[in-house]
């Protein structure tokens, strides 16, 4: 069996850790497994005209870059090709099925497709005349055993965690099946990063952060419920389908991490590591313990997230001893009525402040996230925040613009007011004239721009430059 994985790269990092955990998965249960990745970059599938926007079967004009990717695909002769969407991407990654998939081509390969994406709008995603199978949540049991039925001709419909496109004479049929149990994170293999190099990405590339390092995780899911965040609504589905939350939100056991943080040093001669997980410090036991056995065995640098009521001073001396250079904090908005209103996140400015505060004082690099173009704000509200960023004076900000993901609580709210114009049968997206390029460092990602009486388009783009040229003001600032 011959798996091909697409990794889809636009503003965030190389390395996909969806991929890399499913290609350890499958080697690790089919030894004879042949596991490939193909890069394909935003700019690669800018330009695909489909002939109809509204329609996936048609696509009358292929560029040749997309041309290309189609060679590189029919090279690897692949029996399954694996995408895992988040929401941004999946028009892109739509186009690439629709010309995978377009009439006259020979190319007989399942296309499967798993991520936050198909998860929170399976309906969207499965209704592609191209896509044969979702996964809705976790994929490396789901996904191993639809490898195996196939290469042993069995019956797949009834896979938990899948949804099955089932084609017959009379039509199409949707099978539908329960969430997977969440796994056990101990008994998972390390990511694999050799199908990154095989690829030709580099261990150099896989940082996203500007200390460097390799990609983990110590856990899966977020205990809190953000109401801009797609990792609250997966928290309510497994919740609403008889799996409780806390085993959702989980850790590895401190030995697991550090044996992997061992394995990555000895392999590859890791000098430092990034963890990825959505809330790093959750459990102060945990981090104290971490932290200990970390300095005496790894003793190298890492970056991770805290939420700021977790960040007090002896879990803060806990990190810096062990070799944290720099925490991730959420303070979104600088006006903490809205903060606390609209985002659900319930932090006082004070709170916020001393743990900037208190972060500096042990030496540790403080990077500070922050939106903008949020439902109902103002230029008065944004203001605010540039005002409380030169208050708490972060080392680094890292600025977004407001990007409503379907199944949060925030995108209803904007469908509910109006705020989001959306095509007929597609929940991601909004009327073309309403998008903007926000980035210049990723000229060709696209967000959907709320229409709302309280800001302007104008207004919005005015203010992204006034976040980049924070950087004049000594800040380090995203493009």
């Amino acid at each position: 069996m011959r798996i091909l994985f697409m990794n889809h790269i636009s503003n965030g990092p190389v390395f996909n850790s969806a991929i890399a955990a499913l290609s350890a998965f499958l080697k690790k249960n089919i030894p004879s497994i042949k596991t490939f990745m193909l890069n394909v970059r935003a700019e690669d599938i800018e330009d695909v005209i489909l002939g109809d926007a509204k329609n996936d079967n048609t696509v009358n004009n292929i560029s040749q870059k997309i041309e290309n990717i189609l060679s590189e695909i029919i090279k690897i002769s692949p029996d399954i090709i694996a995408f895992s969407i988040h929401t941004p991407h999946w028009e892109g990654i739509s186009s690439i099925i629709s010309a995978i998939k377009k009439p006259g081509r020979t190319m007989n390969a399942m296309i499967v497709c798993g991520g936050y994406h198909p998860t929170l709008c399976p309906e969207e995603v499965i209704k592609h005349n191209g896509v044969d199978i979702i996964c809705i949540g976790e994929g490396e049991r789901p996904f191993l055993d639809l490898v195996q039925r196939l290469e042993n001709r069995k019956n797949y419909t009834d896979i938990d965690g899948l949804w099955v496109k089932k084609r017959s004479l009379f039509g199409t049929k949707i099978i539908k099946n329960n969430l997977p149990e969440p796994e056990n994170l101990d008994e998972l293999p390390y990511w694999d990063r050799e199908i990154f190099a095989e690829s030709g990405i580099s261990s150099e590339q896989f940082s996203l952060t500007h200390i460097g390092g390799f990609p983990m995780a110590s856990g899966r899911g977020c205990p809190y419920n953000c109401n801009f965040c797609n990792n609250s609504s997966i928290l309510k589905m497994y919740s609403a389908n008889g799996h409780k939350g806390k085993h959702y939100v989980r850790k590895r056991s401190v030995e697991n991490v550090i044996a992997e943080c061992q394995f990555l040093v000895e392999k590859y001669n890791a000098q430092s590591f990034e963890f990825w997980d959505e809330m790093f410090a959750t459990d102060s036991e945990w981090v104290k313990t971490f932290c200990e056995i970390y300095t005496e065995k790894i003793n190298k640098p890492f970056i991770c997230a805290i939420r700021v009521e977790r960040a007090d001073k002896i879990t803060l001396h806990h990190l810096r001893d062990a070799g944290c250079k720099c925490l991730f904090m959420g303070v979104e908005v600088g006006n903490e009525s809205y903060r606390k209103k609209y985002l659900n996140r319930n932090m006082s400015n004070e709170v916020i402040a001393k743990a900037f505060e208190e972060a500096k004082a042990v030496g540790l690099e403080r990077f500070a996230w922050v939106m903008i173009g949020l439902p109902d704000e103002t230029p008065q509200l944004i203001e605010e925040t540039i005002s409380f960023l030169f208050e708490i004076k972060p080392d680094i900000i890292g600025w977004s613009l407001f990007h409503p993901l379907p199944g949060t609580y925030l995108y209803n709210y904007c469908i509910e007011k109006g705020y989001l114009q959306i095509e007929k049968d597609k929940l991601h997206s909004s009327l073309e004239e309403n998008f903007v390029f926000p980035y210049q460092n990723a000229p060709t990602y696209k967000v959907p721009l709320l229409k709302q009486p309280s800001i302007s388009k104008e207004e919005v783009i005015t203010f992204c430059d006034r976040f980049r040229e924070l950087e004049q003001n000594g800040f380090r600032v995203n493009r």
